[in-house]
C-alpha cells in the first residue's frame, strides 16, 4: 500500500496554533506529513514580487536550527495522540529541484494573499498534487507574535503551543542577542 504523503510548508516564524491546526486536520487524512522550513538559510533571504516582508531580518529572526526545536516542542502532544509521522526538513522554495519528497506527495496551503497562490501554483507547475485548505475567519499572525515578543508582553502566549513557550522565549532571545552583538 502506497503511504499518504503530505507537506505543509512555512517560514514559521514562529510556529503557532494555527499551523498546529493544519497538521492536525492533516493528519487524519495522511500517513505521514513532511513539514518544509522555508527560509532555511536566513542569510540568504530572496525578495519575492507576491510579498512584501517575507524576505527581511525582520520578518526572519528564528534561525532554521531554532524553528525546528519549537515545531518539535510543538508538536509533542499532536504526534503522540495521532500516532503519525513528522518530518522536518530544510525547504527553498526558490530551488525546486532540492526538494526532498516524494513524487506523489500532495502539498498542503491556505491561501490567505497572493503569497500563498503563488505557492500553490509553483507546487502544481512542479506537477504535484494540492489541496486547498479552508481558511479560518480571522488569521493568526506569525507577525504578531514577534511584535508581542518585541514589547516583551505575554500575549503571544495564547498564540502559541503551551509546550514551546518556553523554547520560543529561549530562542527569542538567543536570536537578539545576536542581532544585538552583530
Amino acid at each position: 500500500m502506497t503511504q499518504r504523503v503530505a507537506c505543509f510548508t512555512g517560514r514559521f516564524q514562529p510556529f503557532h496554533l494555527q499551523h498546529l491546526e493544519v497538521l492536525s486536520a492533516l493528519s487524519h487524512k495522511f500517513d505521514r506529513i513532511i513539514i518544509g522550513v522555508t527560509n532555511p538559510d536566513v542569510a540568504n533571504l530572496q525578495e519575492h514580487d507576491a510579498s512584501q516582508h517575507r524576505h527581511t531580518d525582520e520578518a526572519n529572526p528564528f534561525s532554521y536550527e531554532s524553528r525546528v526545536k519549537i515545531i518539535k516542542d510543538s508538536l509533542m502532544g499532536l504526534a503522540q495522540a495521532e500516532l503519525i509521522e513528522f518530518e522536518i526538513i530544510p525547504f527553498d522554495l526558490t530551488a525546486p529541484g532540492s526538494w526532498k519528497v516524494p513524487a506523489e506527495t500532495v502539498f498542503a496551503v491556505r491561501i490567505f494573499s497572493p503569497w500563498e497562490a503563488s505557492k500553490l501554483a509553483l507546487f502544481t507547475d512542479q506537477g504535484f498534487e494540492t489541496l486547498e485548505l479552508p481558511v479560518p475567519a480571522k488569521k493568526l499572525s506569525a507577525s504578531d507574535i514577534r511584535n508581542s515578543l518585541t514589547a516583551n508582553d505575554n500575549e503571544w502566549k495564547s498564540f502559541v503551543v503551551t509546550n514551546a513557550t518556553d523554547t520560543i522565549q529561549t530562542q527569542w532571545n538567543k536570536a537578539m542577542t545576536i542581532k544585538v552583538g552583530v
